[in-house]
């Protein structure tokens, strides 16, 4: 919920060619409703490199550096951080129990963007509960002053000037019929599954995030965009543009490759569907 008497610091990031490409953020203050005040622009800034969670988490980042700088000139005793990012809301009331198990999520998986989070969780110590501060989920372009941050982000994204120290790109491959759609996390409880390799990044220095294609075997090809974390022995032996039987976990909330059962000859898989 929403809180007229609060000053509200809408938020929003973009990285249209995610993962890797350009990416920015932006940011619009809200005054409280009997301030009798206009919304204002308070930032917005591009990047080279990054990913849609990086620009989202910074844009988050930015709005606790202006409240701790802003401090007592604020003047108001609740500011509520205005995201439509999912990541970035339920991050923020899980980050301090991450921090507290070696950076690990309930379920055992390793968090990403540690270093953002890192910084988050600094900032909040420094404020201190002075003023109170709370991040507030929307819809995305929910409102006018939504929509004026969301169109700031993209336009930032298209002219970078800063670096975004501490993305990692990993190492990157082309997939087949490519979508728009991002990876998901394999939730599917599966034993054994063809996969197609097309990314791996570091995530912790003893884990890593592989971004993979699944075998259709009634159209005969490879579709549908998933990942799930492995220790590094495995990781680094899953080459991009490789097809490998791989034995997944049975834990939907933290899948993980546990094991390379066979590489596989791409053109044995791909073909003509199999008549019916």
């Amino acid at each position: 919920m929403l809180d007229l008497r609060a000053l509200k610091i809408y938020v929003d990031g973009a990285c249209p060619r995610n993962v890797g490409g350009p990416g920015g953020f932006a940011a619009w203050r809200e005054f409280p409703f009997d301030w009798g005040k206009p919304d204002e622009r308070l930032e917005s800034r591009g990047y080279f490199h990054t990913t849609n969670n990086r620009m989202e988490l910074r844009a988050c980042l930015f709005a606790h550096e202006w409240i701790l700088e802003e401090g007592d000139d604020i003047g108001v005793q609740h500011v509520q951080i205005v995201t439509d990012s999912k990541y970035v809301c339920e991050g923020y009331g899980y980050s301090l129990n991450w921090s507290q198990n070696d950076w690990r999520t309930l379920h055992g998986r390793a968090a990403e963007n540690i270093d953002l989070w890192k910084q988050v969780l600094r900032l909040r110590k420094k404020l201190g509960g002075r003023p109170r501060v709370e991040v507030a989920k929307i819809g995305r372009c929910s409102s006018e002053i939504a929509t004026f941050v969301d169109r700031d982000a993209k336009a930032a994204a298209k002219s970078p000037q800063f670096e975004d120290d501490g993305y990692k790109p990993g190492k990157i491959g082309r997939t087949r019929n490519a979508s728009g759609n991002a990876a998901k996390m394999y939730t599917t409880a599966k034993g054994e599954v063809i996969v197609l390799i097309y990314r791996t990044k570091v995530v912790t220095r003893d884990t890593q995030k592989v971004v993979f294609q699944t075998y259709c075997e009634s159209r005969r090809d490879f579709f549908d965009k998933y990942w799930a974390q492995a220790d590094n022995a495995i990781a680094n032996s899953l080459h991009r543009g490789n097809v490998f039987l791989v034995r997944m976990n049975d834990q939907p909330q933290n899948p993980r490759i546990l094991s390379i059962l066979a590489l596989l000859d791409k053109n044995d898989l791909i073909g003509k569907p199999a008549r019916t």
